[in-house]
């Protein structure tokens, strides 16, 4: 308790530190749900099992709207309490693919760069009835001190009702100051988002809360269970050799400077692998602009190869998570969260 009081900076909230159990008795049934979390990393863990817990006693159903997949803690546990009506907007997690496959679940996918607008606007279904957030820390003014990643928490937070904050003391309190939070106007007031590089700063590092939004705080120490990665094969490792082929013969014609542009990477280990193997290229001073952070940026940072990566999460392996923690004072210099709606803007990218 010691430790959560030192993490919610504001006194007047600490009055509203409660149980996972209380916090999710007031979750009614057909509401919707938006939580942070993309990925298996920075979503909430007690309070979707506690609300799980309840669903398999009361047989009640929620509409759940995240930024991607979440962990099993979530996504897991309210799919085998049969407890979710909708879900949106993308999803791995075998329980709950199941579920959606076989009808009980409706789904909407969709590109993960629209859904907070969606969402805004009340297209997914009315309005976001509450916001369950992980944090690592509560600041003086009541804003929010995001984990692992960014996801749509920001603009859920901006539109819920009432927000739930799960204060996870397993998260290091040195991710404070890794986010960058820009959640765009709507058309028509929606103006370009002002990124030109991966390092530029648009917004706050903290998301934007008030003290009286905020009805519960619950005490989470459960950590992030990301997805180990795959071993590095033959194959892979000719896919990366190849790629940095390309990329030299692109400089040598003068359409890429020798730094490159700015890359992005998918999600896995294939994608993985393929970074990995800039280790032992001659590139270097790159930078990286993409939604996913995974082992094979580490493995570039150490290299000293790799200036500056943007994403939307964290997703590294149970491995890379703890090489996170064990250095992020020097990680943290060059890596930073965004909203995906940004990370994941097809014309910032472009």
């Amino acid at each position: 308790m010691i430790d959560i009081l030192n993490r919610v900076r504001n006194k007047d909230l600490q009055a509203k530190i409660v149980t996972a159990e209380e916090a999710a008795a007031f979750i009614k049934p057909g509401m919707n749900v938006g939580t942070s979390g993309f990925t298996p990393s920075g979503y909430p863990k007690a309070v979707p099992l506690a609300l799980a817990a309840r669903m398999e006693k009361e047989h009640f159903q929620i509409n759940l709207w995240t930024g991607a997949s979440t962990g099993d803690e979530e996504d897991g546990a309210l799919a085998r309490a049969n407890g979710i009506k909708f879900r949106m907007p993308y999803q791995t997690n075998k329980d709950m693919r199941n579920a959606i496959n076989s009808g009980k679940i409706d789904y909407c996918d969709l590109h993960l760069s629209e859904s907070a607008q969606l969402a805004r606007y009340g297209y997914m279904g009315g309005k976001i009835d509450v916001a369950i957030v992980e944090a690592c820390a509560i600041t003086e003014e009541g804003n929010i001190i995001p984990t692992t990643s960014m996801g749509n928490t920001a603009s859920y937070v901006q539109t819920a009702d009432v927000v739930i904050v799960e204060v996870n003391t397993s998260q290091p309190l040195e991710l404070e100051g890794m986010h960058d939070v820009y959640v765009p106007l709507d058309p028509p007031n929606r103006l370009p988002i002002p990124v030109v590089k991966p390092n530029d700063r648009i917004g706050t590092p903290y998301i934007p809360c008030t003290p009286d939004k905020i009805k519960f705080i619950v005490p989470c120490d459960i950590p992030d269970h990301t997805r180990a990665l795959g071993e590095i094969d033959e194959n892979s490792k000719k896919m990366s050799q190849n790629f940095i082929q390309l990329l030299n013969e692109e400089v040598k014609a003068g359409r890429m400077p020798k730094n490159l542009l700015p890359l992005q990477s998918g999600v896995g280990a294939v994608a993985n692998a393929v970074i990995s193997g800039f280790v032992d290229s001659d590139l270097k001073d790159l930078s990286v602009y993409t939604e996913v952070i995974q082992d094979g940026m580490f493995d570039l940072i150490d290299a000293g190869k790799l200036n500056f990566a943007s994403g939307t999460a964290l997703s590294p392996s149970p491995e890379g998570l703890k090489r996170f923690y064990d250095n992020i004072k020097e990680y943290r210099k060059h890596i930073l969260l965004r909203p995906q709606e940004v990370a994941n803007s097809p014309e910032v990218a472009r």
